[in-house]
């Protein structure tokens, strides 16, 4: 890639031990050439390298001292010397080196790069970049990347900085990855002043506008976005030279430059392919995983055999009937008539005609309603109640129950209903007014948001309809309401931390309170002085997971629940953009309730709602399409039931914990069997890193900001396990690992140590999983030693250190049992 620095060079011309091969000298203010590191590290008696060795320093040929480091040791790259050839490998997962160079400017500049990428996973990964401190590369500086889309080819070259903002792809021929390609930029104001040329060849051009190329920091192998956290969008590929001038070459000049770089690597080949190496674990994903992976054993998952647009919500009647609202408007009612556990026959309960624009949300009116069986639903401009006044199963009429505020510029504005059990009273949400510009600020700069809007908040409406009032305010999106077996409501919101700074930083579960604020917009010493941001149950962690959702696990009309009896009344939230299945058990404290989850498991198409089934299973509603907004009101969905097979006995994981440094434990709700341990002494495996979490090669669906690509960049590392053994009453699995030593979040993964759950009678065959066990932990926890009168103290890992709210989450641990005994 071609690359641009700052103006001022060093006046001492180039160091002593540089290629003297270079024809072109004048003006360079940066070189890295990997080819004499080596025999430069030699003569500033710095340590001798080898191949793979860890990268510290590119020392700067230029003779300008701009030296590029990395002193974080998991972050370095590697410099190869293979086949007579030198270059440095950089793992697209967190190497990166930086140069400082604080009132460093570029006015014209001409950059030469040779490198080979080995892949483009999208999102603008960076061959090299400038910027002024704290600002933007592409606004203050200068970045040279891979572009957004991701590409099996070397199919473009994105460039960007002052007075060329905005991505534009300048390459206009296609080659081969793991390949050394020669880039050169030029970069001057004026109608083309930016020209890319590769292989020495013109390619594309664009406008560059007057002004200044600041390089007060310069990145070899990742961009610096301050808007997404800095560091990011890592390049994975090899760099073996980098050249950079404060002015832009003539033809002539540019062409021996090109010469001398084709002498050196024109020759190379193919490179060889990325070898991982401890702390550059890469994530292996699956390329065509199951429709619907659960976690654990025990369960089946099949498709429902119906034909529907995408469907929003599912909930069942106390008649045993599937009622499912489609994004379109449209109501059905699905029943299983064959007698094979899944609901083929569809019936329409309402015809959309238009009255109704993107409903999203549902609950059914309680079993022998005044005014007959129907669902109320949210939409934009209002809150209704489709009826069936005669019991003929076909709605008579919409009943407006709330409307009259002003209709949002979103695509929604109500969202999110269900039903008091005590009084019939309704509560619903409405929406931000503007997700980018929460507090509302005019031209002005004055904010106009008030707490006294409707929008951003829970509504709640009388049981007759004619009254309506604020129970919250500070609520972003909240897609489902639900209250669980206390009556006690909540709610899912969703996260808004990159359009509005700590405004709703995670996805969130809410417990709904009147006179809260919930954080959307959150307090502000200007825009919003006058609030106390109340905190989430739980955050669904990384950002954009898309919460949307949600049903509490509490006995269906034949009396059971989704999963083992302790998993009863915990909330099934699902995640729409990454396709995230999620239980969260809450325990009531004094001060509010505490939230604990598991990723039960990951689709590839988007999870939008699941509710809890008849016969101990739970029906999961997925749209088509792609993150964030899938294929609309007209594109066709799925639904799926998964099924827990009691039958099977199989053991479930409750538990997972870090009982030493060295020592992870998974405690299961029964016996396991013994019999795949030998295999999972050799292949069970343990990944770290900032933002792992259980299943990650599932994951096939995530949205295209540049914060997502920022957690997949970021560095992993695998935990060598080391044994596996069971304890004696085969209740607990005992991991002994190489030393924990990032407080980061875990997953583990037990290959082959599940059967494919089949359920008996006249059920269709599941769909196929992966046999293997998926989970997640981190090192948080307390010890706590119980000392009795007569006897030995006995030791246990706590989630918590509220001893109800830690009974409440160790349940089905046959260690801790003992322990509270």
């Amino acid at each position: 890639c071609a690359y641009l620095l700052h103006a001022a060079a060093s006046k001492a011309g180039v160091e002593p031990w540089a290629d003297a091969n270079l024809p072109v000298q004048n003006g360079l203010v940066a070189w890295l050439d990997a080819s004499v590191q080596p025999a430069a590290g030699e003569k500033l008696a710095q340590p001798a390298v080898a191949d793979m060795s860890p990268l510290d320093k590119w020392l700067d040929g230029s003779g300008a001292k701009h030296d590029f480091a990395q002193p974080d040791t998991a972050m370095r790259p590697r410099l190869r010397l293979w086949n007579k050839t030198a270059f440095v490998r950089f793992n697209g997962r967190g190497a990166v080196m930086r140069a400082e160079a604080p009132g460093l400017e570029l006015h014209d500049a001409t950059v030469f790069i040779v490198a080979a990428p080995q892949s483009n996973e999208g999102g603008f990964r960076g061959f090299f970049a400038t910027h002024a401190k704290d600002k933007n590369d592409f606004t203050s500086g200068i970045n040279i990347d891979l572009g957004y889309a991701p590409s099996n080819q070397f199919d473009a070259i994105n460039v960007e900085g002052t007075g060329f903002g905005g991505q534009q792809n300048l390459r206009t021929a296609k080659s081969e990855f793991s390949h050394f390609h020669r880039i050169c930029l030029a970069s001057t104001p004026g109608a083309n002043g930016v020209q890319l040329f590769v292989d020495g060849q013109a390619e594309g051009s664009r406008e560059r506008k007057p002004g200044v190329l600041k390089a007060d920091q310069l990145f070899v192998g990742a961009r610096f976005i301050a808007d997404f956290g800095g560091v990011g969008s890592y390049f994975d590929g090899d760099i073996a030279e980098v050249l950079v001038y404060d002015r832009v070459l003539n033809a002539d000049e540019r062409k021996t430059v090109d010469d001398y770089l084709a002498a050196k690597y024109g020759g190379v080949g193919k490179l060889p392919p990325k070898v991982e190496t401890p702390g550059e674990r890469r994530l292996a994903q699956l390329k065509n995983p199951p429709a619907l992976q659960i976690f654990v054993p025990g369960f089946s998952v099949r498709e429902l055999p119906v034909q529907l647009t995408n469907i929003n919500n599912v909930q069942y009647r106390d008649d045993g009937a599937l009622v499912a609202l489609a994004y379109d408007g449209n109501v059905y009612l699905l029943r299983d008539k064959d007698g094979d556990g899944l609901e083929e026959d569809v019936t329409e309960f309402w015809k959309n005609d238009g009255q109704i624009r993107s409903p999203i949300g549902m609950a059914l009116t309680p079993p022998g309603y005044k005014l007959g069986r129907g669902v109320f639903v949210p939409s934009k401009s209002k809150l209704s109640l489709i009826v069936d006044k005669d019991g003929d199963d076909k709605a008579d009429e919409e009943i407006i129950v709330a409307k009259g505020w002003k209709e949002s510029f979103h695509q929604v504005d109500a969202l999110g209903v269900d039903v008091d059990p005590r009084d019939q009273s309704i509560y619903f949400g409405l929406g931000t007014w503007n997700f980018a510009n929460g507090y509302q600020v005019n031209d002005k700069g004055v904010a106009e948001y008030k707490l006294s809007d409707e929008h951003g908040t829970i509504m709640h409406v009388s049981p007759d309809f004619k009254s309506r009032e604020t129970v919250c305010t500070g609520i972003r999106f909240p897609v489902s309401l639900r209250f669980n077996k206390d009556g006690d409501l909540f709610c899912t919101d969703q996260e808004g931390a990159t359009w509005l700074p700590n405004g709703n930083p995670f996805d969130e579960l809410l417990h709904i309170q009147k006179g809260r604020h919930y954080g959307f917009p959150p307090r502000h010493p200007r825009h919003l002085p006058n609030v106390i941001d109340e905190p989430s149950v739980f955050d669904y962690r990384p950002q954009h997971q898309s919460t949307c959702g949600m049903n509490f696990n509490d006995p269906t009309i034949d009396g059971t629940t989704f999963g083992p009896e302790w998993w009863q009344h915990d909330a099934l939230v699902t995640g729409y953009s990454r396709a995230k299945l999620w239980r969260t058990k809450l325990t009531h404290t004094e001060t509010g309730y505490i939230g604990q989850t598991q990723l039960l498991g990951t689709a590839n198409m988007l999870l939008v709602d699941a509710c809890v089934a008849p016969g101990g299973s739970l029906v999961v509603a997925a749209h088509s399409g792609g993150p964030d907004w899938g294929s609309g009101p007209s594109g066709m969905g799925k639904l799926y039931k998964v099924t827990y097979e009691k039958a099977a006995n199989e053991a479930i994981p409750s538990l997972v914990w870090a009982e030493s440094p060295r020592e992870v434990r998974i405690a299961f709700d029964r016996p396991v069997d013994p019999k795949p341990l030998a295999r999972l002494a050799t292949r069970a495996s343990i990944d770290g890193g900032e933002f792992v979490a259980a299943g990650d090669r599932f994951e096939s669906l995530r949205p295209g900001y540049a914060v997502v690509q920022r957690q997949m960049n970021l560095p992993r590392f695998g935990v060598d396990v080391q044994n596996v053994q069971l304890t004696p009453d085969e209740r607990t699995l005992i991991l002994t690992t190489a030393p924990h030593r990032s407080a980061v979040g875990y997953s583990i993964t037990l290959p082959g140590a599940r059967p494919q759950a089949e359920a008996p009678g006249k059920q269709p065959p599941a769909l196929p999983q992966q046999p293997d066990i998926d989970l997640g932990y981190d090192l948080s926890g307390v010890e706590a030693t119980w000392t009795p009168e007569n006897g030995d103290p006995i030791k246990v890992w706590l989630p918590h250190l509220d001893l109800e709210v830690a009974r409440a989450f160790t349940v089905a641990s046959a260690e801790h049992d003992k322990f509270w005994k």
